[in-house]
């Protein structure tokens, strides 16, 4: 078959080289995943029971009602769970799969919104450079762990897709007029704000994107202002209302006082989360807080003042770099729902700066740019230092990777780093009972109750894993103490039945096992321990019979309940038993 003739060039024309527009985002996208290879394997921790292992809306995503309402204030979380359990099955690894390749989406995003920020700037020689850099350091970042490889920070991290999606869309939206855009913005908006309460924000800073970079003068602006960005403001505002009561009841709003000692409890945490980006040492899944009590503590009024002197720079450059200005309001602005008046059971979790920290990273992106664009070819020394600097930064969050691969490692390293709380403590304890020593958890469980003695579970646990090791005296002390503090705790009976059996006081076992019928008649266990004491110990065939029945009525799916119900047809023929 006769070849195609050649096309010639014509004269003096270079050849076109193939388009190098993707090689970044695709770049960025490989390095994000790569950095968290050694994570996909790692259990599920801390909070992942409620929201994974234990969710029983998960489990049947064909019940779409049940799987909104579950979690009514983070229902696009909940379903990116349920398609991970119905696409991957119950174990973490996919779990991790799909946290990364959102992690990755949200990286690429950030760098497509840089490189249009700093055009919106007036910058054009540089800025793909830096915004791949700045893009590079966000992926591998051990900062990031927390969102990324913990199951449960998966809102912030598809709140993230969703709020650079939105920012993005709106930004075209004003440039170009374009409805569609302005479409898009609104939808990925309202997923941003299904995904996670901090998409609050979102017209704050869409807004700051408008006054400092926007498109118009000030007339454009205004009437923007009064069409598109008061109403959105009222309706997230609403929102905000309703999340607040939801959270704490009708009593929600915060009283002043305690409101504003919150704040200088926060403005103490800011900078720790900055400091954290800046050099990340120290890090752990649960943080010590110091919580102001006094409007005269030194150390907050100080907090406070540096971060109104950052807000007066912000103000004072926004004309000479306004995306410095925009980083430094967005910063502010994304953690504010999490770290301004209203007082979190944690005072700080490094999971709430994932999105926030992006706003360091304009800041960065914006200074490299201008450096860069002094220079006519982007210097060796400087692309050295950033390679040095991501693969750092790399290794290090690989090395933090390694740290939740261990739960017991990860909260022996918690209880150091917020060492006057009793969480870390608690959780350590119950993963040393996990992991099948008892005998380490004994200590961390007594730990606890020394920090807090009204805590019924961990004198329940604690009497666990006494009678496991054999001390059965203490055990009974330990369920009695979690009866004291709870009288009407079923398990703390049922715990003290098992211990009775242990013991071979049948009686007791059964007394125990009855008094947990009078506070729960529906409690299937004491009704299969009552039913196996009445036909092997006490020969009463007639109430062991009841006692399947009852059990096989309650819970037909619970283990054991069908060889019961076999024993009472075999009882009820006159049939021996085995």
């Amino acid at each position: 078959m006769p070849r195609a003739p050649l096309k010639r060039l014509p004269a003096g024309a270079a050849p076109r080289r193939p388009s190098t527009r993707w090689f970044a985002p695709v770049a960025l996208a490989l390095l994000s995943a790569v950095v968290y290879l050694n994570a996909l394997h790692n259990p599920f921790v801390y909070d992942d029971r409620d929201t994974v292992t234990a969710n029983p809306s998960i489990v049947e995503p064909s019940n779409i009602r049940f799987l909104l309402v579950y979690s009514p204030f983070r229902p696009v979380v909940n379903i990116s769970y349920a398609i991970d359990r119905l696409a991957w099955g119950p174990g973490p690894t996919g779990f991790h799969v799909t946290s990364t390749a959102l992690h990755a989406l949200v990286v690429v995003l950030l760098y497509f919104l840089q490189v249009g920020l700093l055009r919106d700037a007036g910058l054009s020689r540089g800025v793909r450079a830096a915004a791949f850099t700045g893009a590079a350091v966000f992926a591998v970042h051990p900062i990031q762990t927390e969102a990324v490889g913990y199951i449960s920070g998966r809102s912030e991290v598809l709140c993230g897709v969703w709020f650079l999606c939105c920012v993005l869309a709106a930004r075209r939206a004003i440039q170009t007029g374009s409805r569609g855009y302005a479409a898009g913005a609104i939808i990925s908006g309202a997923l941003a704000l299904a995904s996670k309460e901090i998409a609050l924000v979102l017209p704050v800073v869409i807004l700051a994107w408008d006054g400092l970079l926007g498109p118009g003068g000030m007339d454009a602006r205004r009437r923007r202002l009064r069409r598109y960005y008061l109403p959105a403001c009222a309706v997230l505002l609403v929102a905000g209302a309703v999340r607040l009561v939801a959270f704490g009841g009708v009593s929600a709003a915060p009283q002043l006082a305690p409101a504003m000692l919150n704040l200088l409890t926060q403005s103490l945490v800011v900078w720790r989360y900055a400091g954290l980006i800046l050099w990340p040492h120290g890090q752990a899944i649960m943080h010590g807080v110091h919580r102001v009590t006094s409007f005269a503590d030194l150390s907050a009024l100080t907090a406070l003042a540096g971060l109104l002197f950052v807000c007066l720079a912000a103000f004072r450059v926004r004309r000479s770099a306004p995306v410095t200005a925009l980083g430094i309001l967005w910063f502010f602005a994304v953690l504010a729902p999490s770290s301004s008046i209203i007082a979190l059971r944690e005072g700080m979790a490094e999971h709430r700066v994932y999105l926030a920290g992006a706003g360091l990273f304009l800041i960065a992106a914006e200074g490299l740019a201008r450096w860069l664009g002094t220079h006519a070819a982007l210097p060796r020394a400087f692309v050295a230092t950033m390679a040095g600097l991501v693969l750092l930064l790399g290794a290090l969050t690989v090395r933090r990777n390694e740290v939740w691969s261990s739960p017991v490692r990860l909260w022996t390293e918690a209880t150091v780093r917020a060492a006057g709380m009793w969480e870390p403590h608690y959780a350590l304890a119950d993963s040393l009972r996990e992991a099948g020593d008892c005998h380490a958890a004994v200590s961390a469980y007594r730990t606890v109750v020394g920090m807090f003695p009204t805590h019924r579970d961990a004198h329940t646990n604690l009497g666990i894993c006494l009678a496991q090791s054999g001390d059965l005296e203490n055990a009974e002390r330990s369920f009695r103490r979690a009866l004291e503090i709870d009288p009407g705790f079923v398990r703390g009976y049922t715990n003290l039945g098992a211990l009775a059996l242990v013991a071979g006081d049948a009686v007791r076992a059964r007394d125990f096992y009855l008094q947990a019928l009078a506070h729960d008649s529906g409690n299937v266990l004491a009704r299969l321990q009552l039913a196996s004491l009445y036909e092997h110990t006490f020969k009463d065939h007639h109430a062991a019979a009841s006692m399947c029945g009852e059990a096989r009525r309650l819970a037909p799916a619970t283990p054991g309940v069908d060889e019961c119900m076999e024993r009472k047809q075999r009882l009820a023929a006159g049939a021996p038993g085995r």
